[in-house]
Protein backbone atom coordinates (compact mmCIF):
# COMPACT_ATOMS: atom_id res chain seq x y z
CA UNK A 1 0.00 0.00 0.00
CA UNK A 2 1.50 3.36 -1.04
CA UNK A 3 1.46 6.65 0.90
CA UNK A 4 -1.49 8.16 -0.99
CA UNK A 5 -3.76 5.17 -0.32
CA UNK A 6 -2.71 5.13 3.32
CA UNK A 7 -3.52 8.80 3.72
CA UNK A 8 -6.90 8.40 2.03
CA UNK A 9 -7.81 5.63 4.47
CA UNK A 10 -6.59 7.71 7.40
CA UNK A 11 -9.03 10.52 6.67
CA UNK A 12 -11.84 8.13 7.56
CA UNK A 13 -10.42 7.32 10.99
CA UNK A 14 -8.23 10.13 12.34
CA UNK A 15 -8.10 13.80 13.28
CA UNK A 16 -4.76 14.08 11.45
CA UNK A 17 -2.24 11.70 9.90
CA UNK A 18 1.27 11.38 8.50
CA UNK A 19 1.96 8.76 5.81
CA UNK A 20 5.39 7.28 5.06
CA UNK A 21 6.75 5.38 2.08
CA UNK A 22 10.32 4.05 2.22
CA UNK A 23 12.86 2.17 0.11
CA UNK A 24 16.23 1.38 1.70
CA UNK A 25 19.32 -0.44 0.42
CA UNK A 26 22.05 -1.11 2.97
CA UNK A 27 25.44 -2.79 3.32
CA UNK A 28 27.27 -3.61 6.53
CA UNK A 29 30.86 -4.85 6.54
CA UNK A 30 32.99 -5.80 9.54
CA UNK A 31 36.52 -7.23 9.50
CA UNK A 32 38.65 -8.15 12.52
CA UNK A 33 42.37 -8.94 12.15
CA UNK A 34 41.90 -10.00 8.54
CA UNK A 35 38.83 -12.14 9.22
CA UNK A 36 35.52 -11.18 7.64
CA UNK A 37 32.75 -11.07 10.26
CA UNK A 38 30.01 -9.38 8.20
CA UNK A 39 29.46 -8.55 4.54
CA UNK A 40 25.71 -8.24 4.30
CA UNK A 41 23.53 -6.45 1.73
CA UNK A 42 19.92 -5.70 2.69
CA UNK A 43 16.88 -4.30 0.91
CA UNK A 44 13.75 -3.01 2.61
CA UNK A 45 10.47 -1.65 1.25
CA UNK A 46 7.60 -0.47 3.38
CA UNK A 47 4.90 2.02 4.25
CA UNK A 48 3.38 3.18 7.52
CA UNK A 49 1.07 5.76 8.99
CA UNK A 50 0.87 7.80 12.19
CA UNK A 51 -2.67 8.68 13.23
CA UNK A 52 -3.64 11.40 15.68
CA UNK A 53 -6.96 10.43 17.25
CA UNK A 54 -8.48 11.47 20.57
CA UNK A 55 -5.25 13.17 21.62
CA UNK A 56 -3.02 10.15 21.03
CA UNK A 57 -0.62 9.21 18.23
CA UNK A 58 -1.01 5.63 16.98
CA UNK A 59 1.26 3.84 14.51
CA UNK A 60 -0.22 1.80 11.66
CA UNK A 61 1.94 -0.57 9.60
CA UNK A 62 0.59 -1.08 6.10
CA UNK A 63 1.21 -4.82 5.97
CA UNK A 64 -0.27 -7.03 8.67
CA UNK A 65 0.94 -10.67 8.52
CA UNK A 66 -2.39 -12.03 9.73
CA UNK A 67 -4.38 -10.03 7.20
CA UNK A 68 -6.16 -7.84 9.78
CA UNK A 69 -7.22 -4.32 8.90
CA UNK A 70 -4.48 -2.14 10.48
CA UNK A 71 -6.74 0.89 10.78
CA UNK A 72 -9.38 -0.85 12.86
CA UNK A 73 -6.73 -2.09 15.28
CA UNK A 74 -5.29 1.42 15.66
CA UNK A 75 -8.53 3.29 16.27
CA UNK A 76 -9.72 0.76 18.87
CA UNK A 77 -6.90 1.72 21.27
CA UNK A 78 -8.79 3.00 24.33
CA UNK A 79 -8.20 6.21 26.25
CA UNK A 80 -7.82 9.89 25.48
CA UNK A 81 -4.49 11.69 25.46
CA UNK A 82 -3.39 15.32 25.38
CA UNK A 83 -1.35 15.36 22.17
CA UNK A 84 -2.20 18.11 19.70
CA UNK A 85 -0.81 19.92 16.68
CA UNK A 86 0.02 23.62 16.25
CA UNK A 87 -2.87 25.69 14.90
CA UNK A 88 -1.19 25.82 11.49
CA UNK A 89 1.21 22.87 11.08
CA UNK A 90 3.91 23.62 8.50
CA UNK A 91 3.12 21.98 5.17
CA UNK A 92 6.47 21.46 3.45
CA UNK A 93 6.74 20.48 -0.20
CA UNK A 94 9.60 19.57 -2.52
CA UNK A 95 12.13 16.94 -3.56
CA UNK A 96 15.68 16.68 -2.28
CA UNK A 97 18.66 14.81 -3.74
CA UNK A 98 21.34 14.21 -1.08
CA UNK A 99 23.22 11.37 -2.73
CA UNK A 100 26.87 10.50 -3.11
CA UNK A 101 28.78 9.21 -6.10
CA UNK A 102 28.33 5.48 -5.46
CA UNK A 103 25.32 3.35 -4.53
CA UNK A 104 26.14 1.11 -1.54
CA UNK A 105 25.17 -2.14 -3.29
CA UNK A 106 27.60 -1.35 -6.11
CA UNK A 107 30.58 -1.07 -3.73
CA UNK A 108 30.16 -4.08 -1.43
CA UNK A 109 33.14 -5.99 -2.84
CA UNK A 110 35.45 -2.98 -2.76
CA UNK A 111 34.46 -2.02 0.79
CA UNK A 112 34.95 -5.62 1.94
CA UNK A 113 38.41 -5.85 0.35
CA UNK A 114 39.62 -2.63 1.98
CA UNK A 115 38.24 -3.54 5.41
CA UNK A 116 40.00 -6.89 5.28
CA UNK A 117 43.27 -5.36 4.09
CA UNK A 118 43.36 -2.65 6.77
CA UNK A 119 42.47 -4.99 9.61
CA UNK A 120 44.99 -7.62 8.45
CA UNK A 121 47.98 -5.28 8.07
CA UNK A 122 47.63 -3.24 11.26
CA UNK A 123 50.45 -3.85 13.78
CA UNK A 124 47.76 -3.93 16.52
CA UNK A 125 44.58 -5.91 16.97
CA UNK A 126 42.22 -4.13 14.62
CA UNK A 127 38.52 -3.98 13.85
CA UNK A 128 37.18 -2.10 10.81
CA UNK A 129 33.47 -1.52 10.27
CA UNK A 130 31.43 0.28 7.61
CA UNK A 131 27.68 0.80 7.21
CA UNK A 132 26.35 2.54 4.11
CA UNK A 133 22.74 2.98 3.03
CA UNK A 134 20.69 4.55 0.27
CA UNK A 135 17.24 5.82 1.22
CA UNK A 136 14.33 6.99 -0.86
CA UNK A 137 11.39 8.14 1.20
CA UNK A 138 8.23 10.22 1.00
CA UNK A 139 6.10 11.87 3.66
CA UNK A 140 2.53 13.05 3.11
CA UNK A 141 0.22 14.64 5.69
CA UNK A 142 -3.46 15.45 5.92
CA UNK A 143 -2.56 19.16 6.23
CA UNK A 144 -0.79 19.29 2.86
CA UNK A 145 2.83 18.19 3.33
CA UNK A 146 4.33 16.37 0.34
CA UNK A 147 8.09 15.86 0.51
CA UNK A 148 10.47 13.31 -0.95
CA UNK A 149 14.19 12.65 -0.53
CA UNK A 150 16.89 10.47 -2.03
CA UNK A 151 19.71 10.27 0.50
CA UNK A 152 22.95 8.38 0.98
CA UNK A 153 24.44 7.96 4.44
CA UNK A 154 27.69 6.27 5.44
CA UNK A 155 29.35 5.67 8.80
CA UNK A 156 32.56 3.80 9.55
CA UNK A 157 34.98 3.27 12.36
CA UNK A 158 38.21 1.60 13.41
CA UNK A 159 39.19 0.18 16.78
CA UNK A 160 42.79 -0.77 17.62
CA UNK A 161 44.00 -2.40 20.82
CA UNK A 162 47.19 -3.78 22.29
CA UNK A 163 48.81 -4.71 25.57
CA UNK A 164 51.12 -2.26 27.29
CA UNK A 165 52.86 -1.87 30.63
CA UNK A 166 49.60 -1.04 32.41
CA UNK A 167 47.44 -3.67 30.73
CA UNK A 168 45.38 -3.76 27.56
CA UNK A 169 44.39 -0.43 26.02
CA UNK A 170 42.23 0.44 23.02
CA UNK A 171 41.50 3.50 20.92
CA UNK A 172 38.69 4.01 18.45
CA UNK A 173 37.84 6.59 15.80
CA UNK A 174 34.62 7.04 13.86
CA UNK A 175 33.40 9.20 10.99
CA UNK A 176 30.10 9.54 9.16
CA UNK A 177 28.42 11.65 6.52
CA UNK A 178 25.17 12.25 4.68
CA UNK A 179 25.07 12.95 0.96
CA UNK A 180 28.00 10.52 0.75
CA UNK A 181 28.06 6.89 -0.27
CA UNK A 182 30.67 4.20 0.42
CA UNK A 183 33.27 6.26 -1.43
CA UNK A 184 33.74 8.19 1.82
CA UNK A 185 34.90 5.00 3.57
CA UNK A 186 37.19 4.11 0.66
CA UNK A 187 38.77 7.57 0.74
CA UNK A 188 39.08 8.06 4.51
CA UNK A 189 39.41 4.70 6.26
CA UNK A 190 43.21 4.44 6.05
CA UNK A 191 43.66 7.97 7.45
CA UNK A 192 41.29 7.12 10.29
CA UNK A 193 43.27 3.99 11.13
CA UNK A 194 46.59 5.88 11.09
CA UNK A 195 45.21 8.47 13.53
CA UNK A 196 43.83 5.84 15.90
CA UNK A 197 47.12 3.91 15.82
CA UNK A 198 49.15 6.99 16.71
CA UNK A 199 46.91 7.71 19.70
CA UNK A 200 47.07 4.10 20.83
CA UNK A 201 50.87 4.20 20.87
CA UNK A 202 50.73 7.25 23.16
CA UNK A 203 48.09 5.60 25.33
CA UNK A 204 50.23 2.48 25.80
CA UNK A 205 52.95 4.58 27.46
CA UNK A 206 50.58 6.88 29.36
CA UNK A 207 50.62 7.26 33.13
CA UNK A 208 47.57 7.88 35.34
CA UNK A 209 46.38 11.47 35.15
CA UNK A 210 46.25 14.05 37.97
CA UNK A 211 43.31 14.02 40.36
CA UNK A 212 42.53 17.72 39.98
CA UNK A 213 43.36 20.65 37.70
CA UNK A 214 42.43 24.34 37.68
CA UNK A 215 41.91 24.54 33.91
CA UNK A 216 41.34 22.07 31.09
CA UNK A 217 41.41 22.17 27.30
CA UNK A 218 38.76 19.98 25.64
CA UNK A 219 39.12 18.73 22.08
CA UNK A 220 36.13 19.11 19.69
CA UNK A 221 34.97 15.53 20.22
CA UNK A 222 34.77 15.73 24.02
CA UNK A 223 33.29 19.24 23.92
CA UNK A 224 30.66 18.05 21.45
CA UNK A 225 29.73 14.99 23.51
CA UNK A 226 29.40 17.09 26.67
CA UNK A 227 27.26 19.70 24.91
CA UNK A 228 25.10 16.99 23.31
CA UNK A 229 24.60 14.80 26.37
CA UNK A 230 24.70 17.27 29.25
CA UNK A 231 23.11 20.30 27.56
CA UNK A 232 21.44 19.36 24.26
CA UNK A 233 19.10 16.77 25.74
CA UNK A 234 17.97 19.37 28.26
CA UNK A 235 16.77 21.56 25.34
CA UNK A 236 14.52 18.80 23.93
CA UNK A 237 10.93 19.95 24.23
CA UNK A 238 9.48 16.72 25.61
CA UNK A 239 11.90 16.77 28.57
CA UNK A 240 11.22 20.47 29.09
CA UNK A 241 7.45 19.89 29.06
CA UNK A 242 7.74 17.04 31.58
CA UNK A 243 9.87 19.11 33.96
CA UNK A 244 12.92 16.87 33.40
CA UNK A 245 15.21 19.65 32.19
CA UNK A 246 17.39 22.05 34.13
CA UNK A 247 16.60 24.58 31.39
CA UNK A 248 12.83 24.69 31.89
CA UNK A 249 11.58 28.27 32.25
CA UNK A 250 15.01 29.79 31.53
CA UNK A 251 14.59 31.19 28.03
CA UNK A 252 16.32 34.56 27.91
CA UNK A 253 18.61 33.73 30.84
CA UNK A 254 22.39 33.51 30.72
CA UNK A 255 23.38 29.84 30.90
CA UNK A 256 26.94 30.03 29.52
CA UNK A 257 29.79 32.47 29.09
CA UNK A 258 29.52 35.16 26.40
CA UNK A 259 31.95 33.13 24.28
CA UNK A 260 29.42 30.33 23.81
CA UNK A 261 26.89 30.02 20.98
CA UNK A 262 25.31 26.58 20.52
CA UNK A 263 23.48 25.59 17.34
CA UNK A 264 21.45 22.59 16.14
CA UNK A 265 21.52 22.58 12.35
CA UNK A 266 20.51 19.60 10.14
CA UNK A 267 20.20 21.71 6.99
CA UNK A 268 23.77 21.38 5.68
CA UNK A 269 24.37 18.27 3.52
CA UNK A 270 27.47 16.47 4.70
CA UNK A 271 27.40 16.00 8.49
CA UNK A 272 26.11 12.68 9.81
CA UNK A 273 22.62 13.25 11.20
CA UNK A 274 21.71 16.01 8.73
CA UNK A 275 18.42 15.82 6.82
CA UNK A 276 16.30 18.03 4.52
CA UNK A 277 13.11 17.45 6.54
CA UNK A 278 12.30 15.62 9.74
CA UNK A 279 10.15 12.54 10.26
CA UNK A 280 6.98 14.62 10.50
CA UNK A 281 7.66 16.27 7.15
CA UNK A 282 8.74 19.58 8.69
CA UNK A 283 11.51 21.35 6.79
CA UNK A 284 14.86 21.22 8.57
CA UNK A 285 15.96 24.51 10.10
CA UNK A 286 18.95 25.99 11.90
CA UNK A 287 18.07 26.57 15.55
CA UNK A 288 20.24 28.78 17.75
CA UNK A 289 19.89 27.26 21.21
CA UNK A 290 22.34 29.57 22.98
CA UNK A 291 23.44 32.94 21.63
CA UNK A 292 26.40 34.66 23.29
CA UNK A 293 25.69 32.68 26.44
CA UNK A 294 21.91 33.33 26.56
CA UNK A 295 19.35 30.51 26.15
CA UNK A 296 17.22 31.34 23.10
CA UNK A 297 15.23 28.23 22.10
CA UNK A 298 14.18 24.66 22.78
CA UNK A 299 14.03 21.88 20.19
CA UNK A 300 10.52 20.68 19.29
CA UNK A 301 8.49 18.27 17.23
CA UNK A 302 4.90 19.14 16.30
CA UNK A 303 3.39 17.82 19.53
CA UNK A 304 5.78 19.62 21.89
CA UNK A 305 5.58 22.78 19.78
CA UNK A 306 1.83 22.83 20.50
CA UNK A 307 2.36 21.95 24.16
CA UNK A 308 5.02 24.63 24.76
CA UNK A 309 3.43 27.20 22.42
CA UNK A 310 6.74 27.29 20.58
CA UNK A 311 7.62 27.16 16.88
CA UNK A 312 8.25 23.72 15.34
CA UNK A 313 12.01 23.37 14.84
CA UNK A 314 11.98 20.26 12.62
CA UNK A 315 13.43 17.92 15.26
CA UNK A 316 10.82 15.15 15.23
CA UNK A 317 12.75 11.95 14.51
CA UNK A 318 12.21 8.18 14.54
CA UNK A 319 14.66 5.32 14.08
CA UNK A 320 12.63 3.13 11.76
CA UNK A 321 9.49 3.24 9.68
CA UNK A 322 6.49 3.35 11.98
CA UNK A 323 8.37 4.12 15.22
CA UNK A 324 6.91 6.84 17.40
CA UNK A 325 8.46 10.24 16.72
CA UNK A 326 10.50 11.86 19.51
CA UNK A 327 12.23 15.22 19.87
CA UNK A 328 15.86 14.59 18.92
CA UNK A 329 18.99 16.58 18.17
CA UNK A 330 20.60 16.47 14.71
CA UNK A 331 23.93 18.27 14.14
CA UNK A 332 24.67 20.09 17.40
CA UNK A 333 27.80 22.12 17.94
CA UNK A 334 29.47 25.07 19.63
CA UNK A 335 30.31 27.80 17.14
CA UNK A 336 34.06 28.48 16.81
CA UNK A 337 35.86 31.41 18.39
CA UNK A 338 38.85 33.32 17.04
CA UNK A 339 41.85 31.90 18.92
CA UNK A 340 44.58 29.58 17.72
CA UNK A 341 44.67 26.21 19.44
CA UNK A 342 48.19 27.04 20.62
CA UNK A 343 46.81 30.13 22.39
CA UNK A 344 44.51 27.87 24.42
CA UNK A 345 47.41 25.67 25.49
CA UNK A 346 49.52 28.70 26.44
CA UNK A 347 46.69 30.34 28.38
CA UNK A 348 45.83 27.11 30.20
CA UNK A 349 49.27 26.98 31.80
CA UNK A 350 51.66 24.22 32.79
CA UNK A 351 50.07 21.31 34.62
CA UNK A 352 46.69 21.72 32.96
CA UNK A 353 45.33 18.80 30.96
CA UNK A 354 44.30 18.53 27.31
CA UNK A 355 41.46 15.97 27.15
CA UNK A 356 40.65 14.03 23.97
CA UNK A 357 37.56 12.11 22.92
CA UNK A 358 34.90 10.35 24.91
CA UNK A 359 34.52 6.79 26.17
CA UNK A 360 31.02 7.52 27.44
CA UNK A 361 29.50 8.71 30.68
CA UNK A 362 26.25 9.72 32.27
CA UNK A 363 24.26 12.88 32.85
CA UNK A 364 21.11 13.99 34.66
CA UNK A 365 19.18 16.57 32.63
CA UNK A 366 17.07 17.48 35.66
CA UNK A 367 19.97 18.43 37.94
CA UNK A 368 22.67 19.16 35.36
CA UNK A 369 25.27 16.86 36.91
CA UNK A 370 27.47 14.80 34.59
CA UNK A 371 30.39 12.39 34.56
CA UNK A 372 32.34 11.54 31.40
CA UNK A 373 35.50 9.58 30.66
CA UNK A 374 37.94 10.87 28.04
CA UNK A 375 39.76 8.49 25.74
CA UNK A 376 43.04 9.96 26.98
CA UNK A 377 44.78 13.23 27.78
CA UNK A 378 48.06 15.13 27.75
CA UNK A 379 49.56 17.21 30.55
CA UNK A 380 50.55 20.63 29.18
CA UNK A 381 54.15 21.78 29.54
CA UNK A 382 55.66 24.94 28.00
CA UNK A 383 52.43 25.59 26.11
CA UNK A 384 52.30 22.17 24.43
CA UNK A 385 50.70 18.75 25.02
CA UNK A 386 53.60 16.79 26.51
CA UNK A 387 53.03 13.83 28.79
CA UNK A 388 50.21 11.37 27.82
CA UNK A 389 47.84 10.34 30.62
CA UNK A 390 45.08 7.74 30.87
CA UNK A 391 42.02 7.16 33.07
CA UNK A 392 40.96 10.81 32.91
CA UNK A 393 37.63 12.52 32.44
CA UNK A 394 35.39 15.21 33.84
CA UNK A 395 32.87 15.30 36.65
CA UNK A 396 30.85 18.46 37.08
CA UNK A 397 27.75 20.54 36.44
CA UNK A 398 26.55 21.50 32.96
CA UNK A 399 25.91 25.19 33.49
CA UNK A 400 29.03 25.65 35.61
CA UNK A 401 31.11 24.11 32.82
CA UNK A 402 29.55 26.31 30.11
CA UNK A 403 29.93 29.45 32.21
CA UNK A 404 33.60 28.61 32.63
CA UNK A 405 34.44 28.71 28.90
CA UNK A 406 37.27 31.23 28.45
CA UNK A 407 38.51 30.75 24.89
CA UNK A 408 37.43 28.87 21.76
CA UNK A 409 39.64 28.03 18.80
CA UNK A 410 38.70 29.02 15.28
CA UNK A 411 38.29 25.56 13.72
CA UNK A 412 35.16 23.36 13.88
CA UNK A 413 35.21 19.57 13.86
CA UNK A 414 32.16 17.33 14.02
CA UNK A 415 32.06 13.82 15.45
CA UNK A 416 29.56 11.27 14.11
CA UNK A 417 27.60 8.89 16.29
CA UNK A 418 24.23 7.45 17.23
CA UNK A 419 22.05 8.94 19.96
CA UNK A 420 19.83 6.70 22.06
CA UNK A 421 16.50 7.79 23.52
CA UNK A 422 13.30 5.93 24.27
CA UNK A 423 14.73 2.69 22.88
CA UNK A 424 15.57 4.26 19.51
CA UNK A 425 18.90 5.18 17.89
CA UNK A 426 19.24 7.99 15.33
CA UNK A 427 22.35 9.34 13.58
CA UNK A 428 23.73 12.60 14.96
CA UNK A 429 26.86 14.73 14.90
CA UNK A 430 28.24 16.94 17.62
CA UNK A 431 31.37 18.96 18.06
CA UNK A 432 32.81 22.44 17.75
CA UNK A 433 36.23 23.96 18.37
CA UNK A 434 38.82 23.34 21.07
CA UNK A 435 37.71 24.95 24.33
CA UNK A 436 39.68 26.33 27.29
CA UNK A 437 37.53 26.03 30.40
CA UNK A 438 38.07 27.41 33.90
CA UNK A 439 37.66 24.89 36.71
CA UNK A 440 38.67 23.63 39.08
CA UNK A 441 37.96 20.12 37.78
CA UNK A 442 38.10 16.73 39.39
CA UNK A 443 39.46 14.34 36.79
CA UNK A 444 37.73 11.01 37.24
CA UNK A 445 40.20 8.14 37.42
CA UNK A 446 39.13 4.88 35.76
Amino acid sequence: MDAERLLNRAEEHADAAIAYELRADRIEVEAVNGELRLADPERHRGAALRLLKDGSWRVVHADQPDGRDPFKAAVRVPGRGTADLPDEPPAATGRHDWTGRTHPLDALDEVTELALDLSRNSPHDCEVRCVSLALRYRILTTWGTEVEARLHQTSFGVRVSDRGEHGREEYHEREGATAAGPERFLERAETLLDRASRRLRDLLRAEPGPDRVERAVLDPELLGVLVHEAFGHATEGDLVARGESILRGRLGERVASEAVTIVDDPTEPGPFGAYPFDDEGVDARRTVLVEDGVLRAYLTDLTTAAELDAPPTGNGRAETLGDHVQVRMSVTYVEPGDADREELFEEAGDGSVYLLGSKGGQTDTTTGHFQFSAKMGYVLEDGEPARPVRDVGLTGHTLRLLRGVLLLSRERRLHAGYCGKGGQLVPVSDGGPHALIEGPFNLRSG
